[in-house]
């Protein structure tokens, strides 16, 4: 097996600065850390999520990622997810996920995460937000496609390595990034709070909200976020700055001692936590 790479400890300041920094706002967090069976347990917002059909959650070196299968796997975010989606005004949706190389994105569907009222939406009904990677297309509706406001990059996802993707969303201006690049934005976007007419029920990652389309396979995705405020341009960067340790657990993740790393990190948390007083500008 390779050796890893040493991380520095100007890094594990960054991660510890900006995990600290964040709490406030984080509302939910899937990074399947905590499965029971079938279940997927969110410290952050007590939700219960279920893993479904082929899906499954696998150790990826010091990271935990669930992976899609090539069926119809899919994870099942419940309806507890919509009451918090509901009442969202500025948001942030942050994943990172790897489509196999060898993976189709080609026709409908492939969504990464979708938020619904209905699990089989039409031209006409219901409410829903969404992002699908066949065309890398982030939109929401007030009712159906035949309402959808929206943007896309127009090309289907990269394959074969680790991708960020961050929404977010101040007043109706939406953004997209992909590993950290602003990549697309529209400044029509519906408030989400506005949107939904009831607590959208349908809540699901790597599951078309249309029937007939097609499931997102091949896929793994880890660290699932959903902040209730349009996080700033320093934490896209930090978040985006977590592709590389993604890679390298990805190549290298089969064992290996990592106490040298994790007792860094709980010195580098530590440190921050007596520093009281920083400049303005410093990692938060």
């Amino acid at each position: 097996m390779k050796k890893r790479p040493t991380a520095t400890v100007g890094l594990l300041l960054l991660t510890a600065g900006f995990a600290l920094a964040q709490d406030a706002h984080l509302r939910m967090r899937f990074d399947f850390s905590d499965v029971q069976g079938t279940n997927v347990v969110d410290a952050t917002s007590g939700i219960t999520a279920k893993i479904m059909n082929t899906a499954r959650v696998t150790a990826m070196g010091q990271y935990h990622v669930l992976d899609l299968g090539n069926g119809t796997g899919y994870l099942d975010m419940t309806s507890q997810a919509g009451n918090i989606v509901r009442e969202l005004e500025d948001f942030t949706v942050s994943v990172y996920y790897r489509v196999d190389a060898e993976a189709s994105l080609s026709g409908a569907g492939y969504f990464l995460w979708c938020f619904s009222q209905s699990a089989a939406n039409t031209q006409t009904s219901a409410p829903y937000t969404a992002y699908r990677l066949n065309v890398q297309r982030m939109a929401t509706s007030t009712g159906g496609w035949g309402a959808e406001t929206g943007f896309e990059v127009g090309s289907a996802s990269e394959k074969g390595s680790w991708i960020h993707v961050l929404y977010r969303q101040t007043g109706k201006k939406g953004e997209l990034f992909l590993n950290g690049k602003r990549t697309k934005q529209l400044a029509t976007m519906p408030i989400l709070k506005d949107v939904f007419t009831a607590a959208p029920a349908y809540n699901w990652i790597g599951r078309p909200p249309f029937s007939g389309d097609n499931y997102l396979k091949q896929t793994l995705v880890t660290d699932f976020r959903l902040y209730d405020e349009a996080v700033s341009d320093d934490t896209v960067a930090a978040l985006a700055a977590r592709l590389a340790e993604l890679e390298d657990a990805y190549l290298y993740g089969g064992g290996g001692d990592n106490s040298d790393l994790l007792q860094a990190v709980s010195e580098a948390e530590e440190l921050l936590a007596q520093s009281a007083n920083y400049p303005e500008g410093a990692v938060r």
